[in-house]
Formats: structure tokens, sequence, C-alpha cells
């Protein structure tokens, strides 16, 4: 199912240099178009490596004996990286239509991942269903978009910066401290997913929207460089690249 995605995201992708894209009544140059690119290509392939293997993953990230929880939440981070890639690479017009279908599509993908993590599997189906029709209603103009943004924001909300909660809502095992800090992973996506979404529902072009999600992701990576990696004792200097790669690629795309 991932790699259904990943090719949809490297496909359309693919097709944006064709596309003039505005930003504050001027057009841009190469600079935002190839930070767009950047940026979709990158999250994709990071969040399929993750997938495949996300004890590899840690490793790369000096967490060399990494507990099951986090691995199994490093998958689960993984498959929303995918995901936010696939709306990055979406028809901006369609985007938040087509983001609830990804997020039903991510959601049957990782029921091995959300199993191990024990919460009910009727939740996931239930989730599924919602994302699914919120998505059809929302590409058939016959609902607002804003319902889906809520869903995005709103879980992503819960799942960086209300982590116990979230797990005892679901039923969910009790997981580890990195555990819940690559869950908080995945919590970003969602809300860069949510920027980016609520930044074209505002009426922002493509480039204004990409924008303002990399900072959020900027923002989002550099806390967690300061407030848990000591703590944690993962070193900085992965997610200090990636603060500094979304800094520059939302520098790109606002300039």
């Amino acid at each position: 199912m991932y790699k259904v995605l990943l090719v949809l995201a490297s496909a359309a992708a693919l097709k944006r240099p064709q596309r003039a894209l505005s930003v504050r009544g001027g057009e841009l140059g190469l600079n935002a178009d190839t930070a767009i690119q950047v940026g979709t290509g990158l999250m994709g392939v990071a969040g399929a490596y993750t997938v495949i293997d996300p004890a590899g993953n840690l490793d790369k990230y000096g967490v060399s004996k990494p507990d099951a929880s986090a691995v199994n939440m490093m998958a689960w981070a993984g498959g929303w990286q995918v995901a936010l890639a696939a709306i990055y690479a979406a028809d901006a017009e369609k985007a938040v239509g087509l983001s609830g279908y990804i997020a039903a599509w991510t959601l049957l993908a990782q029921s091995r991942v959300s199993d191990v993590m024990g919460g009910p599997k009727a939740s996931t189906y239930v989730w599924t269903a919602i994302c699914a029709a919120l998505g059809y209603k929302t590409l058939r103009d016959d609902l607002s978009p804003w319902p889906l943004v809520a869903v995005w924001t709103l879980n992503g909300i819960q799942q960086h910066f209300m982590r116990d909660q979230c797990l005892e809502m679901y039923g969910c095992n009790k997981q580890s401290a990195l555990g819940k800090a690559m869950m908080g992973v995945s919590g970003q996506s969602m809300l860069m997913g949510a920027a980016y979404l609520i930044a074209l529902t505002k009426g922002k072009s493509q480039a204004e929207a990409f924008g303002i999600s990399w900072a959020v992701g900027a923002a989002l990576a550099a806390k967690f460089c300061i407030t848990e990696a000591d703590d944690l004792k993962v070193p900085k200097a992965g997610p200090g690249v990636w603060a500094v790669i979304s800094a520059g690629i939302a520098y790109a795309c606002l300039k």
C-alpha cells in the first residue's frame, strides 16, 4: 500500500515543473518549485525507508538498540510521512478531499502496526470509514473542507502534544518513552499536513502553503532537539539537520 502512495506522490511531483505557481501576485522562479519537488520527494523517501526498516532508521539517528515499542512507533511515523508526501503531491485544488482517502489508505496499511500497539481494530475501521466518507463528500463539494482539516489538526495535536492521553483513549498498550517520542513524529507529520491544508483552504498559493507546512516542521524538529533529545539520549544531529532542511525549504517557498 505504501508503494502505491509513494509512486503516486513521485509521479505527481514530476509534473510540477510544467505548472506556473504564483505567490503574492508574482511568478515564482525555480527555487520555490525545486523546493516543492525536493521536499515532497524527501518526505516520501524518508517515510518509505522508515516503514521498510524502522530499526535501521533509528540506528542512523544514533539509536543503536531501540526497544520494540520505539521500532513499532517509528514504523507508524514512517507511514504518516508517506501520507504527507502524497498530500503534497496531490493537485492543490483537490488536496483536502484527497487527504481523506490518503488517511484512510494509511490507516489500513498501518493496521499491523496499530495491532502491535494494542488498540482495538474497531477504531481503525471506524476512522478509515470516516476519513474516506469525508474525502468523498469534500471532493464532490457536498461538504466544507474544514471537517477534514479538523481531523488532521486534532489528531496531530493529540499524537504530538497529548501522547499519553491519546494512547489511553484508544486503550493501547503501555509504550516506552522513546516509543511515545516516535509517536510524536507521526503527530508532527499530521500537523504539517494540517498546516498545508489550512493554508490552501484559506486561499494561499501552493508554494505559500508548502512553505508554511515546512516552517511548522522546522519548529517541531527544533522543539524535539531542545526539549526531548537529551532525556531520550538521542543525538541532536539528525533532528537538527531536519530542522535546518525544513527551514530552508520553508524559506525558499515563502521568500
